[in-house]
């Protein structure tokens, strides 16, 4: 069975969500962890440019076909 394209739309949407989530926990937690480790001043607050540069950041390096 092939999924129609309105299944693989939806599908893609559902994965597009769950994957937004998970960059913005994944940025704090992060974002947090450079800061305790001395990588980032503390006294930095992520700023919504920010997110949105490192979201297309990301999603660059995972579409880099790897070798």
């Amino acid at each position: 069975m092939n999924l129609t394209n309105d299944q693989q739309l939806a599908l893609a949407q559902r994965i597009t969500d769950q994957f937004s989530g998970f960059i913005d926990n994944e940025l704090s937690y992060q974002v947090e962890d450079m800061k305790d480790n001395d990588q980032l001043d503390h006294s930095y607050y992520v700023t919504h440019s920010d997110v949105e540069s490192i979201t297309k950041l990301v999603i660059d390096l995972i579409a880099v076909p790897v070798a």
